[in-house]
């Protein structure tokens, strides 16, 4: 079962699934040249790519093994080797008509990915305007630095195999 790197987004809620947890997320596959990502999230993911037309338009799915599947972007088909990470994406649907398919287990959620911050003052007392800048940080729990502000949470996933 493969182990991957997992992005989840930082909606306002807890951080589920817990350690263990089995759960079927809607998922993407990043490139670090699509998208920032430090060689700590990355992974080499050996996968079957398929272009399919749906609604008059084509979607790319990588076949990653135990029956999870995962949404690309670009035009490779075939058997190919993916180097990055999934990322987790609630809205998915609203992107590709396509559902990925397949369950994963959180094994550890380690750390963050992280961007510098400028903080500038607004009319309201106290509040501040954010703008990240800079590259994506890799830090593990309790060592991100005050300057820094999380953009993702990291997950370390396995597939878990399906029973159909």
């Amino acid at each position: 079962m493969p182990q991957l790197w997992m992005l989840e987004d930082m909606e306002p809620w807890p951080d589920e699934p817990a350690v263990g947890a089995v759960f079927t997320p809607t998922t993407y596959w990043a490139s670090p040249d699509r998208m920032d990502l430090p060689a700590e999230v990355c992974t080499d993911v050996p996968a079957r790519v398929e272009a399919v037309d749906i609604d008059g338009r084509t979607e790319w799915i990588a076949h990653l093994g135990d029956g999870f599947t995962t949404m690309m972007s670009g035009n490779m088909v075939g058997d190919v080797m993916l180097h990055g990470c999934l990322v987790w994406d609630r809205y998915l649907w609203l992107d590709f008509r396509t559902r990925p398919r397949g369950s994963a287990r959180v094994l550890d959620r380690p750390g963050f990915l992280a961007q510098h911050e400028e903080r500038s003052p607004t009319p309201h007392p106290g509040m501040f305007s954010v703008t990240p800048y800079g590259r994506m940080e890799y830090f593990e729990h309790g060592a991100l630095p005050m300057s820094f502000g999380v953009q993702w949470k990291v997950l370390l996933v396995e597939t878990v195999a399906s029973n159909g």
